[in-house]
């Protein structure tokens, strides 16, 4: 469907959504008093939700000129302000800037990049267009996707139903009217939260994830269960040169995507990696629960430490773009595995008597997406970063364990959630130019007293040169 909206069925999943909350006025409370002020929206699946936490803000709309809040040009917003003492009982309490806009002309990433960017928004409702059918339910199956352009995206946007937007736009425009709201991202709460990904062994961006996420689950061994999932499918029978080295043995049973187009890595080379990588984490996970955690109804937690140590290496050691033996497939695998302690011979057996076991089950249990978390059983919508997944995850406890307060600080709303790149930081190269002049200041003087000296031989040389002429001279001159 156009503008990034898709539409599935995701009976088996708890979708992402986003709960609004109207705090005040209090007249506003009550028209939506079926269900206690709360709003329910779809959250989209750029940008970073507040995950565990619970943030007010007022909500801020200026009507279309004419693009449907596709341009900077297109509307104007009050500027932000404290909010005023009143009903509520809060007295200049400090909100953020949640800026509404209408669904239409343009995609969701470019709406929201406007009002981030240009309006100072640190959160976007967007209202769902007057002639949509979707009601406040039916946008329980929505996602509101990502149309390839929303990694600059920081703030998190939640789809809402045109009925219950129209009714916030009319208080809004009331005059002396601030509509203040709470939004929550509640997940499903366990005493263990379980981790489900589905990702591709050739995938860059989910390699690159588990890579930064790999310290942190290290910290989460004993309170996280992380199940991996590979995106599998199947082509109907046909003519083989479709399906030929996308699918397992030029058969359409068992299909994965061609991570490189016309390269040389294939999606049966893709599949095999799948399964070896599913044979470590089943082969190396052991019991991080004790007996008196499984007496007390809690889940039995296993963590695989050498699937993490592979997988932290395998797409640095075994790039697409490689060669020979430092090219993805098998020969770079096993590698990779006897550099991590783990014994080949033993993945590969597993791979030999349970491959199309393993890939069998992966086809029956598909995601909404080939890139896909779900925590809980709750659909996690936001960039993979993972902080932020972590925040999620954090906030799936019944009771936060103390590992979370070693793996991250509480955001500041105001400011977009950046994502920290790997690289040198600002001062960092500071100071690497600091040192850079100092030691070529150091090299200049040196060399300065390396001239000094070489004039001072040479002068010395031509000095005596002279004299040993002019001794010659003079020896002539009194033999004569």
């Amino acid at each position: 469907m156009a503008n990034g909206l898709w539409t599935v069925l995701l009976s088996s999943f708890v979708l992402a959504q986003c709960q609004v909350k109207v705090m005040t006025p209090s007249w506003l409370v009550k028209e939506f008093s079926q269900n206690h002020g709360r709003i329910m929206g779809s959250t989209a699946t750029f940008g970073a939700p507040f995950y565990g936490e619970r943030v007010w803000g007022r909500l801020v709309y200026g009507r279309s000129a004419r693009n449907h809040h596709c341009t900077e040009d297109d509307y104007e917003i009050p500027p932000l302000s404290l909010m005023k003492a009143g009903e509520s009982g809060y007295n200049k309490i400090r909100l953020i800037n949640i800026v509404m806009v209408r669904r239409g002309n343009c995609s969701f990433t470019h709406k929201v990049r406007i009002a981030q960017d240009t309006k100072d928004a640190h959160a976007v409702i967007i209202i769902d267009r007057e002639d949509s059918d979707f009601t406040a339910e039916s946008l329980a199956n929505i996602i509101v996707a990502d149309d390839g352009y929303g990694d600059g995206i920081h703030i998190p946007s939640v789809l809402i139903s045109k009925e219950d937007g129209r009714r916030l736009i009319e208080a809004v425009e009331r005059p002396q009217v601030q509509v203040v709201v709470e939004l929550a991202w509640d997940l499903p709460t366990d005493q263990v939260v379980t981790m489900d990904m589905w990702m591709s062994s050739a995938s860059i961006e989910s390699n690159k994830f588990l890579k930064e996420f790999a310290p942190k689950r290290r910290v989460l061994n004993e309170v996280m269960i992380f199940n991996p999932h590979y995106a599998v499918f199947s082509m109907e029978k046909g003519n083989p040169e479709v399906y030929s080295g996308v699918c397992l043995g030029n058969e359409p049973r068992f299909c994965a995507e061609d991570p490189d187009g016309a390269g040389s890595v294939t999606g049966e080379e893709v599949l095999m990696e799948d399964v070896r990588q599913l044979c470590i984490h089943d082969r190396t996970k052991v019991k991080r629960s004790s007996l008196e955690d499984l007496m007390s109804g809690k889940h039995l937690v296993e963590y695989a430490a050498k699937y993490w140590d592979y997988m932290e290496k395998f797409l640095d050691r075994c790039p697409l773009d490689g060669t020979g033996s430092a090219k993805f497939g098998i020969e770079c695998s096993e590698k990779v595995m006897r550099e991590v302690n783990i014994d080949p011979t033993e993945i590969q057996e597993c791979v030999l008597r349970r491959r199309e076991t393993i890939l069998q089950h992966e086809l029956d249990n598909p995601a909404w997406s080939p890139r896909a978390i779900r925590i809980n059983g709750w659909r996690y919508s936001g960039m993979l970063e993972a902080d932020l997944v972590v925040r999620a995850v954090c906030s799936g406890f019944i009771h936060m364990p103390a590992e979370c307060n070693q793996l991250y600080q509480q955001r500041d709303v105001f400011r977009p959630y950046v994502v920290q790149k790997a690289g040198v930081s600002l001062g960092e190269l500071f100071g690497w130019l600091l040192a850079t002049i100092a030691l070529g200041f150091v090299c200049m003087l040196l060399y300065k007293r390396y001239l000094k000296k070489e004039m001072r031989t040479t002068l010395r040389e031509e000095v005596m040169l002279e004299v040993q002429a002019q001794m010659g001279e003079y020896a002539q001159l009194r033999g004569a």
